[in-house]
Parts: structure tokens; C-alpha cells; sequence
């Protein structure tokens, strides 16, 4: 080395030959013994962890169809488990069929996968196959990246030729025939010396597998003797080992991982730093249940494996919540959706509360009927399965309810009455592309449809805005949801006109000498008027036959009038009466016991539902106590607002009380079924003298 050798030329000579380093592994491999086997069993444990890291090595023994692993030696990698798999140090139990299944032994070939791209296939009892990802397609865009980075540094080079006033000397760092060496060596570069070092055999990538059972064989009815259960789920194996290029429940001796499948959905998210294998397998058909099982279809999966992001998902938590249900449709509504929705359930979103109302709705919404669930049972968590039952046809934003931010709510329609439905939330990852399948699914809720008939959802007002429930109804005489909505609408609106004329002759904007209050104004007066209004005028709506506590009987006396027969009916599923059953229903006090005549007089709450609508008997979840006590409050006392006294009948028969839990069990504006689980601090008179004698010390002292 000269005293003009550049210092990017000066670099440390190697010690040791490279046989002495193969001399040393060798010894080393055959001295130490291997480590101690590990038992890998199911269990169900807590949520699973985001990444696993699998480094299999083809020394020691590995036996999968009962997820025992043997891994030792040097260099064996560490297993990180997921998704209902723990690890226990204990001495291997030997290999047991977990079911009746026979071992699958048909593999079909391999199918080479593409980075994102999901693998659809049919597959049969006792059928199997292989799919392969290259280390090509795993660590193709760092390579693109990397050439684009070495195009970067050529050009910027040719700059420097080009350039006249660039005249580098011997002894700068960078020296042209310097970098030249370093973009063939891949530009890696660290030290102030310029020490380099070629990382590629040591790179790794997460790779994200994922597995959706789309369809599952179904039970042959004609069979006299049916199984009792569930189809099987489909097996999956993985290997990242060119010593195990096809693993499977039969591999013996070779190093793989088994990922569960729970529902029709598996998941394994591992670190690679090669090619990957992934088996997956049908169990073979129980001797004892041929012939129970129809011969189509089959299992149908889809199969993806991806650096991006998992194609399918599955969520545990709760994002979709019910708002009110009628005899045939059903309104519900997603939780707020923010910036921080991933803490309530939900998707992180972007930008702010306009932003998101401005973009297309990115949920979905699937509903299946519980009796026919069958045709999915088991596959509950699948995207790929769910995808193909009922989708809400109407869906919508809005920022209605819990804190006014961003929801998105779904109006399911065509549905059966007093019938029990699951509804699944989901979200496609690309909402505007009907061909792209991947997604996230969220865990079913019920659904539970009324009964009696003279009930129906409206939203979506243009001056109650806040209201979303079923209300008294009468398809007759109101044949469209939109003529029922503007009667309800146009009468609370028409009320709260004359609310407003009285409301001018306060001096809302007099000097704090002057005003009703120091604490409350002529805006929170009309507020807390409007809530109390559209609540009281617009009742919500329970079937008549409901048993439920905290329901107020109304209009027991009063009859269904059928416009399209010309004839009265107790309910609209019944038959029509004759003129003599008519008088009898009135004269018995109808559908409440003679003893019961007070609560059999007790008309609507509005008489023109009683006068226009004429929806027969129904129950109402009466208004929250809370409403009436702060339009009390908020007024001015001069206006005459008055409740009726705690406990009293009037109190009992007018107002209920909101349940801590989140159950409907008052009526209030926005109210949803177990989102809005934080009760209202109760109006407290104490509270507010106490209050308002701070107010005039202060007043008085400044």
C-alpha cells in the first residue's frame, strides 16, 4: 500500500482462510448435540402476536400432523408461535390423528404464487396442494429499489465527468473508480473507512400468509344417518427449507409449521429470507360418513401470501352496532370513525371529519338469516365465505349520534319478520374494485326483526336530523317510508314554530342584570326544547306483544285500519273484523284486561298518530327522564315547563330511565343500541343553585 493509496483501498486483510472456517463449522456441528425438542399443541390463547418469525433448519426431526417440531443443532432458528399455538418444553408425545380423518396423501402439483396475488382453488376430500413463493417474487421491489439507486448514483457520476470544474484527487474519500466499486458491490456502505459488507444472504422480509375457506361440503339430507357437525377444516403447513419443498401431515423428519384454521380462516405472519412452501390439504372422509356428505361442492379456499399487508383479515371486536329493527328492515350503524377508530374496533382513518363524509362509504355489510346459517357455519370468520351472502343494498354516512363524528350506518331490507338474522361488518381493502377480494371481516351480531307489523324505521330527517328508530306505522296510508317520515317531521317542526315565537319575548341578549341566567341561553333553551320535542312527538316503537318491562302500552283500545280491505284488523298480520267484532273488541277495552281501563285509555302520546296514522295498539320506549329535566332546566322558568314528580304515576307512565350497559331502554336522539353506554349525569337542583351563587359572586366582584 502506497501513501497515495486512497482510503476507501484500505481495508483490513481477512485472518483466516476460508477452509479454516468451514473446518471450525464442521466441528462444531458434529460436537454439540441438539437442542431439546419442542411440543407445539393448540390451545386457545390471547391475541395473537403481529409477526413470527420462522427460521426451520433441516437438521434434527419434525413430525406436523400432531404439531410436535424437533428442531437442534447450530444453527436451528427460533419459532415464534400464533394464532392459538403456545409453546411447551416438554418431552414429544408421539403422532395421534387429532379426528377420524384419514392422512391426506393426493398432492396435485404446485402452484407458483405471485407477492399479493391470491390463489383460488377447489379442493377435494383427501386432495393436497403446494404453493411456492420465490425469494424473487418475496425481494423483488427492494431489488427494483436498489437498481433505481444505483442508476441515481451513475448519473450523478457522469455529471462529475462531465463537469470540467470537478478534479478530484487521489486522497478524496470518494474517488471515481471508488464509487464505480461500490455500486458493484451493491452500495452498501458503513465506517467512516468505507468498510463494506454484503448483506443479502441476511436480509429478511415479513411475509403475510392467509387463508379464507370460501365454500365447504355440505350434509347429504337424504342420508339417513347424518354427521352431527361441522365439515373438517382445511390443514396448513409451511415450510421455508428447500430440505421440505412439499410440507404436509405426512412429512416425517422434516422441519415445518402446521397454522391453524379456525372458522375458515388461518393466518401466520413470518419472517423469510428465501423461497416458501405452503401445503394445504382436505382431511380425508371418515369411513363412518360416507354417503353423508353431498358430493358438490367441495372446499374452496383462497390462498394468499403477501409483503404488503395480510389480503384477508378477522377481527374479534365490535365496530357494528343496531339501531332499531321494523317486521322487515333493520337500521345499523358503525362506531366513530376517526383518526383513532382502531381503538374502538374500528380502521384507522385519514384526514378529518369532512374529509371522511366526502369519500365513498369503505364499509360493507353481509346478513344471513339464522336458520340458514348453515351453509356457513364454520366459516364464520372467512371473507371469502361471508362475501357471497345478502349485502345492504343502501349505505350511507352520517354524523348522527355518539359525539357527532363520521359513521357509516346500513339499512338492511327484504327481511323476514320475527325472524333472528347475523349481520357481519366488513371492510374490502379496494371498495371501488368488484374483481379485488381481499378484506377484513368483523365477528357477526344478532339481529332480531319485529313481529307485530305496525312498525317502521325512518331517518334521515330534515329537522328532527337526530332521530333513527321505528315509530307507529300504517303501510295502508302511508305506502312509502318517505310520506311517513315528512308526517312525523312536518309535525314536530310545525310545534316547535310556535315554541319559537315564545321564545322571542325573552331577552336572550339582554346584560347579565338583565337575563334568566347566567348560566344557560335562549340557544341552549331551544336545544334541549328540540331533543324533548322530537323524542316526544316522534315515539319509538315496540310490538304490542313485546314483554319487555320498561314498555309503555298506548292506543290499547284502538284497532288497525286496513285502507287497502276497507276494514279494521287487531293487527296488520290478521284477519279483517266484521262490524259486530268491532263493537265487541271496543266495548272489552281491547287488547288491555277490563281491570286495566286506565292504561286502556292511554292514547298516543301525539293524537294525530291515533287520528292519521291509525296503527292500532303498539308499545313505546318512553322518552329519558333526563330530556324533560333539562328543558326545565334551560328555560326560562316563566315559560311554564314543568315534569311530573319523581315516582310518581304520571312520571312512570311518561319518562324511563337509561341503562348504564348501553341497552335502548328510554327513548333519546341518537340513541343506539349498546354504543352510548355512558348514562347522563341526572339534573340535580343543589347543583345547580350551587352553581349559580359562584356565578353572582363573581358577577358582583368584577
Amino acid at each position: 500500500m502506497t501513501a497515495n493509496e486512497p482510503q476507501w483501498r484500505r481495508r483490513r486483510r481477512p485472518v483466516f482462510s476460508v477452509a479454516m472456517l468451514l473446518l471450525m463449522y464442521t466441528l462444531t456441528v458434529v460436537l454439540v448435540p441438539p437442542w431439546p425438542s419442542v411440543h407445539v399443541h393448540a390451545a386457545d390463547p390471547p391475541d395473537p402476536e403481529p409477526s413470527v418469525l420462522l427460521q426451520f433448519e433441516p437438521e434434527g426431526e419434525a413430525e406436523m400432523g400432531d404439531r410436535t417440531v424437533y428442531t437442534g443443532g447450530v444453527g436451528a432458528g427460533l419459532v415464534r408461535l400464533m394464532g392459538g399455538v403456545e409453546l411447551d418444553r416438554r418431552d414429544p408425545v408421539p403422532a395421534a390423528a387429532s379426528s377420524s380423518a384419514a392422512a391426506t396423501k393426493n398432492t396435485m402439483g404446485r402452484q407458483e404464487e405471485i407477492n399479493g396475488k391470491p390463489r383460488n382453488l377447489n379442493i377435494r376430500w383427501d386432495w393436497g396442494f403446494i404453493h411456492h413463493l420465490s425469494k424473487e417474487q418475496i425481494f423483488d421491489d427492494e431489488r427494483t429499489a436498489k437498481s433505481g439507486e444505483m442508476d441515481q448514483h451513475r448519473s450523478e457520476l457522469r455529471k462529475r465527468e462531465d463537469d470540467p470544474e470537478n478534479d478530484f484527487d487521489e486522497d478524496d474519500n470518494v474517488h471515481d473508480t471508488g464509487l464505480e466499486d461500490w455500486l458493484e458491490r451493491g452500495g452498501d456502505e458503513e465506517g467512516a473507512g468505507g468498510v463494506v459488507e454484503k448483506r443479502q444472504s441476511s436480509r429478511r422480509r415479513t411475509v403475510h400468509l392467509t387463508l379464507n375457506t370460501c365454500t365447504q361440503p355440505q350434509v347429504n339430507t337424504t342420508a339417513k344417518k347424518q354427521p352431527g357437525h361441522d365439515p373438517p377444516q382445511l390443514m396448513v403447513y409451511v415450510s421455508n427449507t428447500t430440505a421440505n419443498k412439499a410440507p404436509g401431515p405426512d412429512v416425517k423428519g422434516k422441519a415445518q409449521f402446521n397454522v391453524p384454521v379456525e372458522l375458515g380462516f388461518a393466518q401466520l405472519d413470518f419472517e423469510a429470507t428465501g423461497d416458501v412452501w405452503v401445503g394445504v390439504y382436505a382431511p380425508g372422509m371418515p369411513k363412518n360418513e360416507t354417503g353423508m356428505w353431498v358430493a358438490d361442492p367441495q372446499w374452496n379456499y383462497e390462498l394468499a401470501l403477501s409483503t404488503k399487508e395480510p389480503y384477508h383479515g378477522f377481527r374479534q371486536d365490535q365496530f357494528l352496532y343496531l339501531v332499531d329493527t321494523d317486521d322487515t328492515t333493520a337500521l345499523l350503524i358503525t362506531g366513530n370513525m376517526t383518526e383513532e377508530s382502531a381503538i374502538d374496533g374500528g380502521v384507522n382513518e385519514s384526514g378529518n371529519a369532512e374529509a371522511i363524509m366526502a369519500r365513498t362509504p369503505p364499509y360493507t355489510m353481509f346478513a344471513q338469516n339464522r336458520n340458514a346459517s348453515y351453509v356457513t357455519s364454520g366459516l364464520e370468520r372467512s371473507y371469502c365465505a361471508i362475501r357471497q351472502l345478502l349485502r345492504a343494498p343502501d349505505s350511507s354516512m352520517t354524523t348522527r349520534g355518539l359525539g357527532n363524528l363520521p359513521k357509516q350506518q346500513f339499512h338492511l331490507k327484504q327481511l323476514n319478520r320475527s325472524s333472528e338474522y347475523l349481520g357481519y361488518l366488513a371492510r374490502p381493502h379496494n371498495i371501488s374494485d368488484p374483481s379485488d377480494t381481499s378484506g377484513i371481516l368483523w365477528q357477526p351480531m344478532s339481529i332480531n326483526t319485529k313481529k307485530d307489523g305496525n312498525c317502521q324505521i325512518i331517518y334521515n330527517l330534515d329537522f328532527c336530523a337526530e332521530v333513527a328508530y321505528a315509530v307507529p306505522s300504517n303501510p295502508t296510508l302511508f305506502p312509502s317510508t318517505e310520506s311517513l317520515t315528512t308526517f312525523y317531521d312536518s309535525t314536530a317542526q310545525m310545534w316547535h314554530n310556535n315554541f319559537t315565537y315564545s321564545l322571542q319575548q325573552i331577552p336572550c341578549h339582554a346584560n347579565s342584570a338583565s337575563t334568566y341566567s347566567l348560566v344557560r341561553n335562549c340557544a341552549d333553551c331551544a336545544a334541549a326544547y328540540k331533543n324533548w320535542l322530537c323524542a316526544v312527538t316522534i315515539p319509538r316503537c315496540m310490538d304490542y306483544s313485546s314483554p319487555l318491562p320498561y314498555l309503555a302500552e298506548r292506543s290499547s283500545t284502538q284497532l288497525f285500519w286496513n285502507a287497502t280491505a276497507d276494514g279494521w284488523q287487531k293487527h296488520p298480520f290478521m284477519p279483517v273484523l266484521a262490524p259486530r267484532e268491532v263493537a265487541d273488541w271496543k266495548a272489552s277495552g281491547g287488547w288491555a284486561p277490563a281491570t286495566n281501563i286506565t292504561v286502556a285509555q292511554i292514547p298516543s302520546r301525539n293524537r294525530l298518530i291515533d287520528q292519521k296514522v291509525m296503527p292500532g295498539a303498539y308499545k313505546e320506549v318512553k322518552p329519558c327522564k333526563d330530556l324533560c329535566w333539562s328543558l326545565v332546566q334551560d328555560c326560562p322558568a316563566n315559560m311554564g315547563f314543568q315534569c311530573p314528580k319523581e315516582r310518581s304515576w304520571g312520571m312512570e307512565m311518561s319518562y324511563g330511565e337509561r341503562d348504564t350497559e348501553g341497552d335502548v331502554t328510554c327513548s333519546y336522539l341518537g340513541a343506539v343500541y349498546f354504543l352510548n353506554a355512558a348514562p347522563r349525569v341526572p339534573f340535580s337542583w343543589p347543583v345547580l343553585l350551587a352553581v349559580a351563587a359562584v356565578a353572582m359572586w363573581f358577577t358582583a366582584f368584577t
